[in-house]
């Protein structure tokens, strides 16, 4: 499936993997997989830590967008990786819901698609979004997300 998507989506350049250009077959295949990565990582009914952060289809998304934002020398710390894919999922699943709904939802570019701000402001347009988000440990009231969490852990050595 990666050369498939390589042919028919990543050699279109970055713009070919923000969420509003991938056709109906890639957006289902990807939310599929977005679905599963955030399943696997979060859950509505307790904070727990990742597992996984790798997904190829994911990562090659994540990668491509990195390259266009920071050149051919990118450089993505395993943290900086698992929020990325987080941030990218999320707005998967973004433009699925504004496909099927019409949630008024602002598309994003090639430079604050990986944002998590621009994830954090949508709250204001629907928080009941917002809220599912802080119930998975997205992200926290205090705007601390589960990355974050997870880097004080490491570097206080609590569990």
């Amino acid at each position: 499936m990666l050369s498939e998507f390589q042919n028919e989506v990543l050699a279109f350049g970055p713009t070919a993997v923000l969420p509003q250009n991938l056709n109906d077959k890639w957006i289902k295949r990807l939310q599929k997989r977005a679905d599963d990565f955030l399943d696997s990582n979060f859950d509505l009914y307790g904070c727990k830590d990742p597992r996984e952060i790798a997904d190829p289809l994911l990562t090659a998304c994540v990668y491509e967008i990195a390259f266009y934002q920071h050149g051919e020398d990118v450089s993505i710390s395993p943290a900086e990786m698992a929020e990325k894919m987080v941030v990218y999922a999320l707005s998967l699943t973004m433009e699925s819901v504004h496909r099927e709904t019409n949630i008024g939802l602002e598309a994003p570019n090639l430079d604050n698609i990986l944002s998590m701000d621009r994830i954090i402001a949508y709250q204001h347009a629907h928080p009941e979004f917002f809220k599912i988000l802080q119930q998975a440990c997205i992200v926290h009231i205090e705007g601390k997300g589960w990355f974050k969490t997870m880097k004080d852990k490491l570097l206080s050595g609590s569990k």
